[in-house]
C-alpha cells in the first residue's frame, strides 16, 4: 500500500508545479533556467540522504536522459504560453501515459496477456477520447478573440511529450535504479536550461539576458517540487513498474486543469468549459484503470 502512496505523491507537486510556474512570473527564459534549476539543487540535496550506487555506466545514461528531459521540459514551457497549463497540461498528460503504457506494454512486457491486456488497451483508448474532448474548440467570438496557436503549440506539445516519454522509458530500459540517476540526470537537465537560455542560442525569447534576476530565483520553486516527483516517480517505477508508477503520478492534472481554469483565469466558453470537464473525467477513469489492469497482470 505504502508504494501505491509514493506513486501518488508526485501527482500533488505536478498538480500545483505549472501553476506556481506560472503564476510567478517572469519570462520563458527565467522560467527554463528556474525550474531545472531548481530540480537540480533538490537532487543536489536530496543524494546524500538516499542510497546511491554510481556506476560509469549509471552515470553516462543518466546524464544523456537528462538532457532529454531538460529538452523535453524547456519545450514544454514554451507550450504553457501558446496553449495555456489548462489544455497544455492535460493533453501532455494524455500523451505521456498512452506512450508510457505502450512502452511498457511493448518494451517490459508488462500488462501484455488477458485481461490485463484488455483493461490497458481499453485505458489507452479512454485516455485518447479524453483528449479529443479537451482540445475541442468552439468557433465562437470570445473563442477566436483568444486567439491560440493550435499549429504551433501542437508541435510543441508532440515533441515535448516524446522527450518526457523517453528519459524514464530510457532509464527503466537499462534497469538503472530511480535513487542513482537523479543526481547525474540533473546535471544533464540543467546543462540544457544553460544552454537553452543563452540569447545568442534563443533569440526568439528576446534579446536581453535576463537569466541572472530575482524572478528567476523565484522560479527555483516550481523547479524544486518538478525535481521532487521526478525522484518519487522513478522510485516508485522501480517498485511497481513503469505502466502502473507513471500514470499514477500524472492524476495531478485534475489539479492542473482546473487550477489554470480558477486561478490563473485561462478563459474557456461555456461548451468548452463542459468539453473540458467530461474530457478530464473520462481521462480519470482511464488512469484508474491502468491499476485494474495491472491488478490482472
Amino acid at each position: 500500500m505504502i508504494d501505491y502512496f509514493v506513486a501518488l505523491l508526485p501527482a500533488l507537486f505536478l498538480g500545483f508545479m505549472s501553476i506556481v510556474l506560472v503564476a510567478q512570473g517572469g519570462d520563458d527564459r527565467q522560467k527554463t533556467l528556474g525550474t531545472l534549476g531548481g530540480a537540480f539543487l533538490f537532487s543536489a540535496l536530496a543524494t546524500p540522504f538516499i542510497d546511491v550506487h554510481w556506476t560509469t555506466k549509471t552515470l553516462l545514461i543518466s546524464f544523456l536522459s537528462g538532457l532529454i528531459l531538460g529538452f523535453g521540459q524547456y519545450l514544454q514551457i514554451l507550450c504553457l504560453k501558446v496553449l495555456g497549463v489548462s489544455r497544455t497540461m492535460p493533453l501532455t498528460t494524455a500523451g505521456q501515459i498512452i506512450f508510457m503504457c505502450l512502452g511498457g506494454i511493448i518494451l517490459f512486457g508488462e500488462m501484455n496477456h488477458g485481461l490485463a491486456l484488455v483493461f490497458a488497451l481499453s485505458s489507452i483508448a479512454l485516455l485518447t477520447l479524453g483528449v479529443v474532448f479537451i482540445s475541442k474548440t468552439e468557433k465562437t467570438q470570445e473563442a477566436a478573440a483568444e486567439n491560440v496557436d493550435w499549429k504551433r503549440g501542437t508541435i510543441l506539445l508532440v515533441i515535448s511529450t516524446a522527450c518526457l516519454v523517453a528519459y524514464l522509458l530510457i532509464v527503466q530500459g537499462f534497469g538503472l535504479d530511480g535513487r542513482s540517476v537523479i543526481l547525474p540526470q540533473s546535471a544533464g537537465y540543467f546543462l540544457v536550461g544553460l544552454i537553452a537560455t543563452i540569447p545568442a542560442l534563443s533569440p526568439q525569447l528576446g534579446k536581453e539576458d535576463n537569466r541572472w534576476s530575482l524572478l528567476t530565483l523565484r522560479q527555483l520553486i516550481p523547479g524544486m517540487m518538478w525535481g521532487a516527483a521526478i525522484l518519487l516517480t522513478q522510485i516508485s517505477s522501480s517498485l511497481l513498474g513503469v505502466a502502473v508508477a507513471f500514470p499514477l503520478s500524472q492524476m495531478g492534472v485534475i489539479i492542473q486543469t482546473f487550477g489554470g481554469i480558477l486561478i490563473l483565469h485561462e478563459t474557456r466558453t461555456r461548451r468548452e468549459m463542459r468539453w473540458t470537464v467530461i474530457g478530464v473525467a473520462i481521462m480519470v477513469i482511464g488512469v484508474i484503470m491502468v491499476g485494474v489492469a495491472r491488478s490482472f497482470s
